[in-house]
Order: structure tokens, then C-alpha cells, then sequence
């Protein structure tokens, strides 16, 4: 088999992949009529003139923000200041940035120029432009495709029949959003599609409803309906009586009062825990039989208790309650998996509660064992979850070709020839914690959703994945240039494993608009898996498509117990508080820490997380040390789990330690800096963000990219202002001007700017504080999280149900892409190294 870095010279027939395309899917274009692509007279030529330019430079390939930019400078060098009164040419520049707003990328080739225009959020269409030709031409996605690989591969080997990835035909009958706002609404639009089957055809929609409430069972228990209604015909009458007659019982009456009157007309437990909660549960399920109206059918489905069981799957990075945050692979998704493990179980146990049924919620987090723990718990194969009544974290080892137990950590991007056998194994310590299956699988990340749609398809149970972060939007041209990155980061199997994981999943749920449809300036995370190429590996025609109804938003929430306003005083810990001012506050760095303090008395300008790349904090300390007005007002407090180069052994982790040394020295930032190496538990780290916020000082989140922004909400929680990142998700959960301030983190003195004015304005300080706690309460917290999930996943276990989208045909077309492509490609990662 050829290398990796052979593969992107290859032809497809001679590259990793088969010589033929699965399927035979048809060829579909994305139409160009929009309002934004109608060009007026003058802005033609415009657009030919500013392409002409960008050739100029001898870049064949020009992305987004280059685009962007340069056409900033192209207006402004050639137009500037002569449009004012000339309106046409005015109309003409307006057209032209309309056009180009939020454009993909500009590739070169030959005299042609491929253009990928963005008409809409989630929307993509491609043209090509000839300078000779008097309109954009239209251009299909094989076409495009075709070319972006002969930019890498040259056309005789591009030009050769590849494999070809279509998921398309498989979503044919899968409801779709028509407006881009509706996009990561995903209940909402198929609930209406049900409503519209029932329309057309009540008696089908009822009997299939009859089937589908008369198969749930509990504990092996049967609940809701019982064999006894046979017909919907005998379901609406006995409901009938049924509510007739318990119009004469006490509305405060249990449900044991009523149990033998319910089992003679064919119901259950679990319509409610008084007779009050009864006749409601059972008035939505009249009107369900008899109205078409999807909010209605919504709200029976999330009252149902179908779930008692989940398991949520994470194996990579230090999985652990203590000292793990902070370690390679490591950060805000343990927090976030704990914490919607303690919301499952409590939004679990209160749906019993309410429903009247007499069970126990089981909750499991599948994760990796680590015997090389290094002082976690990492090596436990069983661990309670704190604050749990029934929550666990449950270990299963990763082991070689031999059967060996793999003792140490290992990247997320060397961990792929492990996730098959560590499926098979955990699929038995699944079964034996559980007594049997589970009701739901719950994957995070890209390998835990590879691991959980193992699972799911072995057990029949609904999978619901959760998208945290896609490489693939990390890593520019990660795709096109996927056999240069491939000793690395083997995206060959990252991405692959993305394609197959989430097209199998029963749903998606994202944390905000920005990982599903972007925004229109950019794409999101999920759009930028839509169409796209590994040279020499296959073409990706439909790949996941944002606008499909599986996609829902559900955004975490900040723990209360931990993560509140630093005005309630008598909830803190004055040991704690005591113990992190000496550490981290004081003139003298503590322990771990380095960089005397001046004047410790100023605000502190705080960021806390890993020293990657993309969480750029090396970035922050450049901003700062260059702004004199917001270093004569702050200090820089950096929290991160080592300060220190050489105790680390990832490489960017080094580059980036290495790198804000070099700046810390650049800008003379000494007794102006603290660098803290620690590893704050939960109880710490809010008590960090109320001391930020007792100094009057803000919290920077700086990233170049971010799927959603955790420390976000921790920090506004706890009353402290932000400044984040308008690249992914902070820029939906802060409000700008109200909760806190979006800023550009290329742009460092806008960004430091944003920054110097919370600090040094103590009204607009107080406004934010207030305006962040305000607005975590009103969209963020775990219990509104959790309530949505059980409510998805039980309206997608109908839809299962119903099988209304060929899912055997589906799961085949995914059979045949592991067996036929991830798996070949496992061999390319030599014992995981």
C-alpha cells in the first residue's frame, strides 16, 4: 500500500481508495438564484477586474478571509472615495460585496476562476468565471470537485474515476429546513412532517402511534398501553371512558387509586403520578389522535418516560472528576459529559416522578482505563459520579493487535486502531452494568460517536451525537492537504469516521447555530462537511448536510452548585478563597506560577485553558503587552495546566508555551503578568471567576476558533464580563453591548480596546456582570439542556419507529464505507504511533 504522502500523487484507482463509486447517486447543483448573486450592470466587470487582481498575486488558491480583505483593499484602491455621487457605481461595489459575502474559497485554474459563493446561511453554490465570458456559469459539485483535486493531484490523475461519497439519496424522504433560521431545529420541523402524515393519513398515524406506545416497556415492565387495545378505533373509545370517569375522581388521588380502573381500559403506568397529571397526559393524546398539530404531538412524546438507561460515550484524553482538566485532550467536554451526566439522571428521576413509575435512572459514561494514571483516578474501572445517586464512570481498556493492554495516554489523533476492539469489549461492560441495554447511547467527539454508533447498531438502541468540535474546521485545507497533515493528525480517518458516525446517528445535537450553519460570513462546522475532496482518497459530493432535520441545538449549562454570582457571599468557601488569593493574586507568584505583580490591586485581564493553538492564548499576551492604555489599567492573569516547556510532550502545546515566553520578554511584561500551572477542580475554578470579578477585572476568551465556549457561561455565571471570540460559539451566547463584548482576536487592538473598556469604566463593568447573570439564567442552564434531549430522543425513537427514511439501505451504504475505507486505512497507523 502506498504511503500517505504517496497517496496525494497517486490516482485514485492507485491511491487508498476503491476504483469505483458506492452507489450510484444522481448529480445534483445547487441553484444560483438569489438576490445576492443577480449582479447589476457595472459590478461584472468589477468582479472580473478584482479576480484579474487576485491572479496577479500567483496564489492559485484564495480562502475566505484573504478574499475578504482583499477586496476591502480593491475597493479602496480602485473606487475609494469616487462612488459617493456616482450612485450606479455605488450599487455596483454594494453588489459586488453582496455577492462575495461570506464566499468559501477562489480557485485558479487555467484561464478559469472557481468561485464557491455562499447565497445563503448553510447554502453553497459554485461558478466559474472566464475572462471572457459575460455571465457566472454555473458549475456542479463533481465538477468543482474534479478540479480542486487536479490542483493537487494535476488532471490526468484527477480526471480518473474515484470513489465517490453521496449521502443524498439516503435523505431523500428526511424533512429539510426551507429557512436558514430554522437550521438546528431539527424537532420542531420533523414534528410538523409527522403532523402533515397524520393529516394525509390519520388511521396509518394512529395505528403506527398505537404500535409504538403499546411496545414501550420498563425494567421489562410494560407501560403506557397494554395489549388489551388492539385497534386505534378501540383506543379512541376506551380513552374516551376512561377520561369521563376519572373526571369523577379527586384530582389529588395517586395513581395506585386509579391503577385498576386504567389496566381494564388498556393503560399503563406512566401517564402521569396523580389523577390531575393523568387527565392532562391524556388530553394531549386525544388531541394527538385527532389534530394534526405538532406542538401538541411534541408535548406527549417528551412527557412519555421512555428512558431510564443512557450511556454516554467518551474515550479520549484523562477522563476523571480530579486533576485531569488541563492534560493533553483534556478540558471543557469532561466537564461538560459530568455535568450532563448529573442532568440526565435528575431530569430522569423527576419524569418518573411525575409520571407515576416506580424505577431507578442508570446512567454510565464509557470512557478509556488508563493503568499508567498518573495520580487520577484514570486506572479505576468503576467510579461513582459525584452528586449522583446512580451515575458511573465505567472504564474499558484500549489493547493492541495482541491483546495487550495499552498502559499510557495517547493523542486523540493516534487513537482510531483502537476504537473497534474497544467497541466489541465495551459493548459486554455495557450489558453487564446495565443488565441489559441501554434506552439511549449518547456519543461525544468524533470517536466517541464512531464508538457509540458501534454500539447502537449492535444493541438497536437510538443514538443521539453530540458535536462538540470537527477537526476538519480546525485545520485550514485539512481536507484538500490531508495526505501532507496525514503523519500527524490522520484526518484520513478522522474524517471519515465523522462522515460515518454522524449520518448513522438518530440526531445531532450542536451547542450553537455557528457548529451547524456558520453564520454569512462563514461556514459552520457541519456545513464544511457538506462537499468537499481528499485527493487520491474520494470525493465527498453530500457529506452531512446542515440543513437536514436531525440537526438540534441544545446548549449546555454552567453549574449552580458551583458557578454563581459573586455577591452570594455566604456561598463561598473562605478557605478556598483565601488559598487561590495567595497562590494566583499576590504581589509574589505561588506556587507553579511565575511573574511578580506590581500592582496587584489593578483588575486582572483572566484567561483560562490549554496552551493549543487554536485556543490562542499566546495571541492574548501579544494584544497585551502591545496596548499601553489596558496595560496601565490591568494585569494578565493566565491559568493553564503547565507553564513550563519541557514538561510537556505535545508538540504544539511546547510551541505555544514557547511562544508566549518569547512575547512575555518582547513586551517587557514584567510585574505586569501571572502565569499560574494548576489544575483547578470545579469548587476552585468558580471561586477564580467571582475573585476576577470582586477586583473588577474581565474574562478574555480570545480563540481562533470555538465551538462553544463553556468558560463562557462559567465566567458570566459567576458575574464576571467577558470578552470572547466572534469565531464559533461565544458570539451566540454573549449578547454584544449587553452581556459582554464580541471581538475579532485577529484584530488585537479592537480586541484590546473591548477590553480596556470594561476595566476602566466601572458602569459599563457592572452592566455586563448583571447582563451576563441575566443572561445564563434565561438560556443556559443543565435542567432546560437535559429536559430537551429526553424530549429528542423520544420523538426520534418515533421516527425510528416509523422507518419512513430506508434506514437498512443506510446503514449498508455505512457498512460498505468502514469496511471499504476507514478500515484499510487503520493500517496506515503503525501500533497507534
Amino acid at each position: 500500500m502506498p504511503s500517505p504522502a504517496d497517496a496525494a500523487t497517486l490516482p485514485p484507482t492507485q491511491a487508498t481508495n476503491p476504483s469505483t463509486s458506492v452507489g450510484s447517486p444522481p448529480r445534483h447543483e445547487i441553484s444560483l438564484e438569489s438576490p445576492r448573486q443577480r449582479l447589476e450592470a457595472k459590478a461584472l466587470p468589477l468582479l472580473k477586474h478584482f479576480v484579474a487582481e487576485l491572479g496577479s498575486r500567483d496564489e492559485k488558491l484564495v480562502l475566505s478571509d484573504q478574499i475578504a480583505r482583499h477586496l476591502n483593499e480593491f475597493i479602496d484602491d480602485h473606487i475609494g472615495d469616487h462612488i459617493g455621487d456616482h450612485t450606479s457605481e455605488a450599487a455596483a461595489v454594494a453588489s459586488l460585496r453582496r455577492l462575495l459575502r461570506g464566499c468559501v474559497l477562489l480557485l485558479f485554474a487555467q484561464d478559469d476562476a472557481y468561485i464557491v459563493l455562499r447565497p445563503g446561511v448553510g447554502l453553497q453554490s459554485v461558478v466559474r468565471l472566464h475572462p471572457l465570458s459575460d455571465r457566472l456559469e454555473r458549475v456542479s459539485r463533481d465538477e468543482f470537485l474534479q478540479v480542486m483535486d487536479a490542483s493537487v493531484q494535476g488532471t490526468e490523475y484527477a480526471s480518473q474515476n474515484g470513489l465517490v461519497i453521496d449521502f443524498a439519496p439516503f435523505f431523500r424522504e428526511f424533512p429539510r429546513v426551507v429557512e436558514p433560521q430554522a437550521m438546528g431545529s431539527g424537532i420542531s420541523i420533523l414534528n410538523r412532517h409527522l403532523a402533515g402524515q397524520m393529516y394525509r393519513g390519520n388511521g396509518t398515524f394512529n395505528l403506527s402511534l398505537l404500535e409504538f406506545l403499546r411496545n414501550q416497556k420498563l425494567q421489562g415492565q410494560q407501560i403506557l398501553l397494554n395489549d388489551y387495545l388492539t385497534s386505534p378505533e378501540m383506543l379512541r373509545t376506551e380513552l374516551a371512558s376512561l377520561r369521563e370517569e376519572l373526571q369523577e375522581v379527586s384530582s389529588e388521588a395517586t395513581y395506585s387509586e386509579v391503577a385498576h380502573l386504567m389496566r381494564t381500559r388498556g393503560f399503563e403506568a406512566g401517564w402521569g403520578c396523580d389523577v390531575k397529571t393523568i387527565r392532562e397526559t391524556l388530553a394531549l393524546l386525544a388531541q394527538v389522535t385527532d389534530s394534526a398539530e405538532p406542538t401538541t404531538f411534541e408535548a406527549l412524546l417528551g412527557r412519555m418516560p421512555l428512558i431510564r438507561s443512557v450511556v454516554m460515550v467518551s474515550p479520549h484524553g484523562w477522563f476523571a472528576q480530579d486533576g485531569v482538566l488541563g492534560r493533553p485532550d483534556t478540558g471543557g467536554q469532561v466537564t461538560y459529559v459530568l455535568d450532563q451526566a448529573r442532568a440526565f439522571e435528575r431530569r430522569i428521576n423527576q419524569q418518573f416522578a411525575e409520571c407515576g413509575v416506580d424505577a431507578t435512572p442508570h446512567v454510565i459514561i464509557l470512557t478509556r482505563l488508563l493503568p499508567d494514571a498518573d495520580g487520577t483516578t484514570c486506572n479505576l474501572p468503576r467510579e461513582k459520579v459525584h452528586g449522583s445517586e446512580n451515575s458511573w464512570i465505567v472504564r474499558a481498556p484500549f489493547r493492541d493487535e495482541a491483546g495487550e493492554i495499552l498502559p499510557s495516554w495517547i493523542s486523540r489523533f493516534k487513537i482510531w486502531p483502537f476504537l473497534e476492539q474497544f467497541a466489541v469489549e465495551s459493548k459486554q461492560v455495557v450489558l453487564t452494568e446495565l443488565v441489559g441495554r441501554p434506552d439511549l447511547i449518547v456519543g461525544h467527539y468524533s470517536d466517541g460517536n464512531l464508538v457509540a454508533h458501534r454500539l447502537a447498531d449492535d444493541l438497536e438502541v437510538t443514538h443521539g451525537a453530540c458535536v462538540h468540535a470537527l477537526e476538519k474546521s480546525k485545520y485550514l485545507l485539512s481536507d484538500l492537504h490531508w495526505a501532507d497533515m496525514e503523519s500527524d493528525y490522520h484526518f484520513s480517518l478522522q474524517f471519515t469516521a465523522d462522515l460515518i458516525a454522524y449520518n448513522s446517528a438518530d440526531f445531532i445535537l450542536s451547542s450553537s447555530f455557528r457548529e451547524v450553519g456558520g453564520n454569512e460570513d462563514g461556514m459552520g462546522m457541519i456545513e464544511s462537511y457538506d462537499t468537499f475532496s481528499m485527493p487520491g482518497l474520494y470525493r465527498v459530493r453530500s457529506g452531512l448536510d446542515p440543513r437536514l432535520a436531525r440537526h438540534n441545538i441544545v446548549p449546555p449549562g454552567a453549574s449552580e452548585d458551583f458557578f454563581f454570582p459573586n455577591t452570594a457571599t455566604s456561598r463561598r468557601i473562605e478557605g478556598v478563597t483565601q488559598s487561590l488569593e495567595e497562590r494566583l493574586l499576590g504581589a509574589e507568584p505561588g506556587e507553579a506560577c511565575i511573574g511578580e505583580l506590581l500592582d496587584p490591586s489593578k483588575p486582572f485581564v483572566f484567561a483560562m485553558a490549554r496552551m493549543d493553538r487554536i485556543k490562542n492564548l499566546s495571541g492574548l499576551v501579544d494584544l497585551f503587552g502591545k496596548h499601553p492604555d489596558l496595560r496601565n489599567h490591568a494585569n494578565l492573569l493566565l491559568v493553564t495546566s503547565l507553564n513550563r516547556a519541557e514538561l510537556s510532550q505535545d508538540a504544539e502545546e511546547i510551541a505555544e508555551v514557547n511562544r508566549a515566553y518569547e512575547l512575555i520578554e518582547q513586551h517587557n511584561l514584567a510585574g505586569h503578568f501571572r502565569w499560574a500551572a494548576a489544575r483547578l477542580d470545579k469548587t476552585e475554578t468558580g471561586e477564580i471567576y467571582r475573585l476576577i470579578a470582586d477586583g473588577n477585572g474581565v474574562f478574555a476568551q480570545p480563540a481562533f476558533m470555538e465551538t462553544f465556549g463553556l468558560t463562557v457561561i462559567e465566567a458570566m455565571a459567576c458575574g464576571t464580563p467577558v470578552v470572547v471570540t466572534c469565531f464559533g460559539g461565544p458570539a451566540e451566547i454573549v449578547i454584544d453591548g449587553e452581556s459582554g463584548f464580541v471581538a475579532n482576536p485577529n484584530d488585537h487592538v479592537a480586541f484590546g480596546d473591548a477590553l480596556n473598556r470594561i476595566v476602566s469604566d466601572r458602569d459599563l463593568w457592572q452592566k455586563f456582570s448583571d447582563g451576563g447573570i441575566e443572561r445564563v439564567n434565561d438560556a443556559f442552564t443543565w435542567n432546560r439542556h437535559a429536559e430537551k434531549v429526553m424530549r429528542l430522543a423520544n420523538v426520534y425513537e418515533y421516527w425510528n419507529h416509523l422507518d419512513v427514511m430506508n434506514r437498512q439501505a443506510l446503514d449498508q451504504y455505512i457498512h460498505t464505507l468502514y469496511h471499504t475505507v476507514y478500515r484499510p486505512r487503520l493500517s496506515t497507523i503503525q501500533g497507534g504511533q
